[in-house]
């Protein structure tokens, strides 16, 4: 390449290599001491150029400026100024206050034969280290001053060949260590201070590798390479892409530069950061980067929707049904609330996995309304009402202790005429204590002073009866609460025998379990018995709630006697809804409480007295299909519907 174009050349060279000549004034006062003895003070800055003169050891000398590797300086030699150029290799800055003088070099000047002697000798040693890949940070290390050495040697020509063939080795060593970047800027000097020479001493490297960094260095040198890309590509897509610090994009993308090493970064929400120190060695180039989630997109859905979602105790500002995006990996809490409703609490663990993890909340009622009141002192078709239940067409059946001991009602309370049997049986009740509803329509009702249980129609004609006064098998002492599982089979609270006894639809014994005590599997006086939507058995009595199996083996256990929330006071009767809410008539406190099917309490309302929302000895509950709830008062002879909120 001739002189005329490689000024063009070397400019597009400053923008990548960052060994950039730039011109700066030196600060004032700026001087440098010379660190090695017969420095060369050169014509003009390059490697190789005329030597103006040499100075010593410790030589101090004034600088003008900076330009790239070079100082500018000025010094007189024989008394007469001159100005030239000394290599930074061959100076140290000194600070201000430093001895000024100029010292001797302490001992006698070598010859040119020394000189090259020590040059040749410590290029061959760590050659063979370079070449044995052993030792290359020391290698390097004692390579790069004798650049400093060679500008003691008179022979221009040879001066320029000993730094072209230092920064060659220079090069391999980087190379080996994996120093990609560091290995072409080696390169790229090599053929900044000797091309003739460059090309004559890597003409036999065969190191695929090694030869593209110097294939690309000559590119660069001549002007041929000006400009690499590199495809950048990411899993998931539309990821920032930002270039040392500045973002140039999304993914995928195509970035192009006149420089090869750069800081890449690609950050996209709910994922880590990927960041790498790229150099490109190839004028085009493609990088796929796979983001490593750190959190997964949670969609947290609600019945009714409208509940506001709190994090981890943090406002969200998202209200069911939602998302939220990129939760981290690991432990957290979420709450759902919402007017009227009682606040949901779940903790979580977000694990790794496969697309948005689904959490579906059933909000439970806190606040409800008061709807259907029917009875009460003003109206009195009950006396001392003990019972209720619903069939799947909203119908409502009521027990009592009046002449018509079993009413049905509709969803407005209307009473429906000529429902019951007018037979013997149907008079024959007594104390009507429990009432229960199949699938089918069939209406049971256990009789507490009889010790049976009697089976009517859909429309009330008597079917069958079974069971007797006592303590044996097929006999009951007291029976209160009913119910009925998905297969027909009937469970009666025995309440005097304190056991369950689970009887088929026709009334046959299949199963009795229980007996008196306090201890879990043991009852006192169970009054309460219902069905939950995974035929399970709850059973409340005067100290406590217990799940079964539909085989009579405990599950779970919760409640104590008392006041507090979850305790109990002597319980009548209980309901489970179609969610699997447990709803008990905790008598002796005159309010229902709620509780889930772990026993974990919900919510509780009522209190003594007569006026709407009030309680006087509730003992009977029954859920509607709506969530609505029928609650039987004792002491007030009515029933009280509590209504769900509107959504």
């Amino acid at each position: 390449m001739d002189a005329k174009t490689r000024p063009a050349v070397k400019l597009i060279f400053t923008l990548f290599s960052l060994i950039v000549l730039l011109l700066r004034p030196a600060a004032a006062g700026v001087r440098v001491k010379v660190i090695v003895d017969n420095a060369s003070i050169k014509t003009t800055p390059e490697i190789g150029s005329q030597t103006l003169a040499n100075v010593a050891l410790s030589t101090v000398l004034d600088v003008e400026l900076k330009q790239g590797e070079w100082y500018k300086i000025t010094t007189t030699k024989g008394g007469t100024p001159i100005t030239g150029y000394i290599h930074e290799l061959l100076v140290e800055e000194i600070a201000e206050g430093e001895a000024t003088a100029l010292s001797s070099s302490g001992g006698p000047v070598k010859s040119q034969g020394e000189i090259s002697a020590e040059i040749e000798f410590k290029m061959e040693k760590n050659k063979n280290l370079i070449r044995q890949e052993k030792e290359l940070d020391r290698a390097a290390e004692e390579l790069r001053p004798l650049l400093a050495k060679a500008f003691s040697i008179d022979d221009r020509v040879r001066q320029k060949q000993i730094a072209c063939e230092v920064y060659l080795w220079l090069g391999l060593a980087s190379a080996k260590r994996g120093d990609n970047y560091g290995a072409l800027r080696e390169f790229q000097n090599m053929f900044e201070v000797d091309y003739p020479h460059a090309k004559e001493v890597t003409r036999n490297i065969y190191d695929p590798a090694v030869a593209s960094f110097i294939d690309q260095a000559e590119k660069q040198y001549r002007g041929v390479l000006v400009e690499y890309s590199l495809e950048i590509t990411s899993e998931p897509k539309e990821a920032s892409i930002l270039i040392d610090g500045r973002e140039v994009g999304r993914t995928p993308e195509v970035f192009t530069t006149p420089i090869p090493k750069f800081i890449l970064e690609v950050l996209k929400e709910g994922y880590g950061p990927y960041k790498e120190e790229v150099f490109l060695s190839q004028a085009s180039s493609r990088k796929e980067i796979v983001l490593r989630s750190i959190g997964r997109t949670i969609q947290v859905s609600s019945v009714p929707a409208g509940a506001q979602v709190i994090l981890d105790d943090q406002e969200t500002g998202k209200v069911t049904d939602c998302e939220l995006p990129y939760v981290p990996y690991g432990g957290h809490s979420l709450k759902l609330k919402k007017p009227k409703w009682a606040d949901y609490e779940q903790t979580m663990e977000v694990v790794e996995g496969p697309g948005p993890l689904t959490i579906a909340a059933a909000l439970t009622v806190k606040d409800y309304g008061v709807g259907l009141k029917l009875g009460g002192t003003e109206s009195r078709p009950f006396r001392l009402p003990k019972a209720i239940a619903l069939d799947k067409e909203g119908f409502f059946y009521v027990a009592d202790e009046s002449d018509n001991k079993i009413k049905k009602f509709d969803s407005q309370g209307r009473q429906q005429a000529g429902w019951g049997d007018s037979g013997r049986e149907f008079r024959a009740l007594k104390k009507p204590s429990g009432i229960a509803v199949d699938g089918q329509g069939f209406v049971y009702v256990t009789d507490a002073e009889a010790g049976c249980i009697m089976k009517f129609s859909k429309a009330g004609k008597f079917i069958s009866k079974w069971g007797k006064q006592g303590s044996g098998p097929d006999e009951l002492k007291g029976p209160l609460g009913v119910a009925v599982d998905r297969g027909g089979d009937i469970y009666v609270a025995d309440s005097g025998n304190s056991r369950i006894v689970k009887y088929s639809t026709g009334g046959v014994v299949k199963r009795t379990w229980g007996q008196p005590g306090m201890n879990q599997g043991e009852f006192v006086f169970p009054s309460g018995v219902a069905v939950s939507p995974q035929n399970e058995i709850v059973v409340v009595d005067r100290v406590h709630i217990q799940k079964f199996t539909s085989e009579g083996e405990l599950v779970a256990a919760w409640g104590k006697s008392g006041s507090g929330d979850g305790e109990l006071n002597r319980p009548g009767g209980m309901a489970i809804d179609p969610q699997g809410y447990v709803y008990v008539a905790d008598t002796g406190n005159n309010r229902i409480q709620k509780f889930d099917l772990s026993g974990r309490f919900l919510v509780t309302w009522g209190s003594e007295g007569t006026r709407d929302g009030q309680m006087m000895a509730p003992a009977a509950v029954a859920v509607n299909e709506n969530g609505n709830v029928f609650v039987v008062e004792t002491n007030n002879n009515r029933v009280q519907e509590f209504t769900v909120p509107a959504e």
